[in-house]
């Protein structure tokens, strides 16, 4: 199992993988895996990673904040201010922070099924949520996220 207790480096980690033959196949093959549910436990510890690393998180409030002050600003993507106030490093910390994460969980699910985790972070964020360990948050990602989550004794 990878080691998920100290991620500093984790962007320069990345970048190392990403530049060798079994980094560029690693993910390559990886598209393969579409549609193939995430573990539940790698969405907590996925989640946990988030709130524990000051970089992730600040990208996670940056994202609240746009999608908010899109919606109170009702910008759309064709104009001019929806890009300008886009913080675009913070989605960009995510793609390369999900990509490192599916290369260390070593299980084969794809990128876009990682998305789960960076939803529910922002419902714990926002006090929707406050844990992702009780029945109650279960419940509500068995409701809401079928597609995405995995529980143990499932079938995908």
């Amino acid at each position: 199992m990878a080691d998920f207790d100290d991620i500093t480096g984790w962007r320069e980690e990345l970048e190392a993988f990403e530049k060798t033959e079994e980094g560029r196949a690693f993910f390559a093959g990886n598209k393969r895996y579409r549609g193939v549910k995430m573990p539940y436990e790698n969405v907590v510890q996925m989640v946990d990673l988030i709130f524990a690393d000051e970089e992730l998180h600040e990208a996670l409030r940056k994202k609240i904040w746009f999608r908010d002050y899109a919606e109170e600003h009702d910008l759309e993507p064709h104009q001019d201010e929806f890009w300008e106030q886009n913080p675009i490093e913070a989605h960009d910390t995510f793609i390369a922070f999900e990509r490192w994460y599916l290369m260390k969980a070593l299980f084969p699910f794809d990128d876009s099924n990682l998305i789960v985790a960076i939803w529910l972070a922002i419902r714990m964020e926002e006090g929707k949520l406050t844990s992702l360990k009780t029945e109650q948050a279960k419940d509500y990602i068995k409701e809401h996220y079928p597609l995405y989550v995995a529980f143990s004794g499932e079938t995908e």
